[in-house]
């Protein structure tokens, strides 16, 4: 059974406990807004979890819903079920899209936790790089589901970056991802600075030196985080390689 199809199976089991935390912690009277949104989310939340819309009539409650589930996802993981792990995952941003947090760890759990729990020690490389090659696949997906129901944020793009690179050995589709991120409102200077490194890794050193010069007047001289000693030294040397130092 695929980790979407296992949703539905698995909410009429976690539903209740969960509606039952809710209940007797107590909630915050509802939130303003949420109710015209709840209409508009309320086919997508019943496709997702399979329970004819009544994540979507939880009104103030999703964010109190969204934690159990998202507590519950965390007991599963440390159980190592995978399935109940990705199952919880999809009803915590079901319940509650807002929180980053939720689409990133949930994303590195299904990136590169889920995929070890698979590989036998001294299984074949081939075997293992397919089974980490399906799981992030499956990460790729929850972020864009994130993007869909959240809305763009460089954090996304980022994290598929990461995934990219780190699972997928694709250096290039990261180095894009990276650009694309630091193009992104309220991106971190670093996305820019990384996308530059992939393109010197990648023996692009022209093409990262035209990066840097490009960035390099949008560095703020006073901030620490911008790194503009680091971007000037790695032109210069970026220089010296294409000749132009």
């Amino acid at each position: 059974m695929s980790a979407i199809n296992a949703i539905t199976d698995r909410v009429a089991r976690w539903l209740p406990p969960v509606l039952l935390i809710v209940a007797t912690t107590g909630l915050r009277s509802l939130e303003t807004g949420w109710l015209a949104p709840a209409s508009r989310e309320r086919p997508r939340l019943a496709a997702l979890a399979g329970s004819g819309g009544s994540l979507a009539v939880l009104g103030g409650m999703r964010s109190a819903v969204a934690s159990g589930f998202w507590l519950r996802a965390n007991l599963a993981w440390e159980s190592r079920d995978a399935a109940e792990t990705t199952a919880l995952l999809y009803l915590t941003v079901a319940a509650d899209e807002r929180p980053l947090s939720f689409w990133l760890n949930g994303a590195r759990m299904l990136a590169y936790d889920l995929p070890e729990w698979r590989i036998e020690p001294g299984s074949p490389a081939a075997w293992q790089k397919r089974i980490r090659t399906e799981h992030a696949a499956v990460a790729l997906a929850f972020l864009h589901r994130g993007e869909e129901w959240r809305g763009p944020a460089p954090e996304f793009t980022m994290e598929m970056a990461t995934i990219r690179l780190r699972v997928l050995g694709d250096q290039e589709g990261a180095a894009r991802l990276y650009r694309q991120a630091a193009e992104q409102p309220g991106a971190p200077y670093y996305a820019a600075r990384i996308h530059g490194e992939l393109l010197r890794g990648l023996g692009r050193p022209a093409e990262a030196l035209a990066w840097l010069r490009q960035i390099l007047p949008g560095l703020p001289e006073d901030d620490p985080a911008a790194r503009r000693d680091v971007v000037e030294q790695r032109i210069k040397e970026l220089e010296s390689v294409v000749g132009e130092g």
